[in-house]
């Protein structure tokens, strides 16, 4: 998520993201016949994968909540938290290890990129759903004005951001069947098994099989915040009451997360001797 994705996807497709010829690139005409030479339903394949990428990378940028994702300038220890985030949204894919997509590598993103976003979309209603039923869980959570702003006008362009991704998603499924047997089997068997490790949402946050991953979503958008707590015991009291106590467990394991990721509160030093 956040600037590995768009990294790693920008390294992939070889070309640079923000040219005005890679945004007005379309998947027509990335077709390939059934019969023809292997080298030209390579470059043909190349040409797709390409155009995918690219059309990726457009809709990306619509994404409404990146001011919340981590930045440049974030702490070391909130890109700790985007590097396990990224995993567990990605169970099983072969990303890193790829220098260059595959037709299998595509489907495989696609089919996580899908699953997630189908995924955020129920927990963004679940959570609408139990603010409206219990506001007094979240009165103590610590958001400035400005956060609150930016908070409310990302949800309205979340459904612009949904829509696209689908839309997008739509044209990759449909533009593999023009591909070779090979390349268009690849496709949507990576795809498909990609986008059944959706969790299930109801009324709260799914684990993508991580018992940790709710935490780290939550602490991956709420940096910001948890950056002004003062100690763990106050990061375990919010984790409580915003994911619930069964998902965060015990003060001592959030004591342990917090030194795997190198999280520290207060400013370095022996503490005051009392007066």
């Amino acid at each position: 998520m956040g600037d590995q994705t768009t990294g790693k996807m920008s390294a992939w497709a070889g070309a640079d993201s923000g040219s005005k010829a890679a945004a007005n690139r379309s998947l027509q005409g990335a077709k390939s016949s059934a019969i023809q030479r292997k080298v030209f339903a390579n470059k043909q394949r190349d040409r797709w994968l390409n155009r995918l990428t690219n059309e990726f990378l457009i809709v990306y940028r619509q994404f409404p909540f990146q001011g919340s994702l981590p930045e440049e300038k974030c702490p070391e220890w909130v890109r700790r938290i985007e590097d396990e985030y990224f995993r567990a949204t990605h169970l099983g894919a072969r990303l890193h290890k790829e220098k260059k997509f595959t037709a299998g590598g595509m489907g495989e993103f696609f089919g996580f990129q899908c699953a997630y976003a189908v995924w955020m979309m129920e927990c963004f209603g679940a959570k609408i759903e139990d603010a409206i039923e219990n506001p007094e869980k979240h009165k103590d959570l610590n958001l400035t004005k400005e956060e609150r702003e930016r908070g409310l006008n990302g949800f309205v362009r979340l459904n612009e951001w949904y829509g696209a991704l689908r839309r997008l998603a739509g044209r990759a499924l449909k533009s593999c069947v023009y591909q070779s047997y090979a390349d268009m089997s690849a496709f949507l068997s990576a795809f498909s098994r990609a986008f059944t490790r959706k969790p299930e949402t109801t009324n709260r946050i799914g684990d993508f099989e991580s018992s940790a991953f709710g935490i780290y979503h939550f602490m991956l958008l709420q940096w910001r915040g948890i950056e002004r707590l003062g100690s763990v015991r106050e990061l375990h009291e919010l984790l409580r009451k915003q994911i619930g106590e069964h998902r965060t467990g015990d003060l001592k394991r959030i004591e342990k997360i917090c030194q795997r990721i190198d999280l520290h509160f207060g400013k370095p030093g022996r503490p005051k001797t009392p007066k």
